[in-house]
């Protein structure tokens, strides 16, 4: 397992940057944008709820509902009408577990209701949109000088990897850990655009509040030595498809160390790896469909 060690001066290339992140306003989210701010970057946070009181005038907060396609949309067209470029996403924005698929809620005649999906449009839907947008604007964005790159950053969770019986939170941070994997063979190297994931452990926040850890075995994290993580993921340039577990006072990278390690050719029955295997296959298949065009065009000329 790679263990991290963060060391304040990782951090410092940070300083100037444009920095915009959902879900600031409260817990890791505004533990990171203090982080940066302090750093000397410039934070833009989109959140429903309005922040604290943050006496820097390299802030700016505007209300952002990730469930909306178009709320998110203002938020990155503000963002560069004002800083002209953004440097880093962070795609912090969560909510706590809102349904239950075994106990059903019933309608007045009896009949099962719809599960509620609040929690997978903000935490999974939301994190998409966010990132599908920010790989939009990166890419309109003249590439970083001297060989840099831009960043994007998603909060997965250990229950993106783990049982978890609070289902619909789990499944929402399955995908975003399915969206990490699902983009990192398609931006960096082949785009100036590097994707990873902090993988927050048990926080007390809005979300789980201290008192309900009572009598709990649980090594817990703070909003601040989380934001550490998610900070060193956009400064450090090395970083691409990692997942960095924050759990205590301990940092580990545990997508590529431990997770895909794995999965090993002996354990999947393959030689090539499943992207490697979809790569090809598309590529066949787009193959296929030129000639089949080219002949469909011949004969029409015959």
């Amino acid at each position: 397992m790679a263990e991290i060690t963060i060391n304040d001066a990782d951090l410092q290339v940070l300083k100037g940057k444009i920095v915009l992140m959902t879900g600031g306003s409260s817990g890791i989210g505004l533990a990171t944008a203090n982080l940066l701010l302090s750093l000397g970057a410039t934070v833009v946070n989109g959140d429903l709820n309005p922040p604290p009181d943050l006496p820097s005038q390299n802030y700016t907060y505007i209300p952002t509902n990730v469930t909306s396609w178009d709320s998110l949309l203002s938020l990155f067209t503000k963002t560069l009408s004002q800083h002209k470029t953004i440097d880093h996403v962070f795609a912090n924005a969560g909510i706590r577990p809102s349904t239950d698929y075994v106990n059903l809620l019933t309608s007045s005649a009896g009949e099962p209701l719809e599960p509620n999906h609040l929690t997978l449009d903000v935490n999974l839907k939301g994190c998409i949109n966010t990132s599908s947008l920010a790989l939009h604007y990166f890419q309109k964005q003249t590439p970083p000088q001297n060989g840099g790159n831009y960043s994007l950053v998603l909060t997965c969770s250990p229950s993106s990897y783990a049982r978890f019986r609070a289902a619909d939170y789990g499944i929402s941070k399955h995908g975003v850990l399915g969206l990490l994997r699902g983009l990192v063979p398609v931006t960096f190297p082949a785009l100036p655009i590097r994707v990873n994931a902090l993988c927050p452990g048990w926080t007390p926040t809005a979300l789980t509040l201290q008192s309900h850890y009572a009598g709990v075995q649980v090594n817990l994290s703070s909003p601040e030595n989380n934001a550490k993580a998610a900070v060193l993921l956009m400064a450090d340039e090395k970083r691409h498809g990692h997942m960095v577990l924050s759990v205590g006072n301990e940092y580990k990278e545990v997508e590529e160390a431990v997770l895909l390690a794995a999965m090993t050719p002996e354990v999947r029955g393959q030689t090539l790896s499943e992207d490697e295997i979809c790569a090809q296959v598309i590529a066949n298949s787009m193959r296929e469909a030129a000639e089949a065009e080219t002949q469909a065009q011949v004969q029409a000329q015959a």
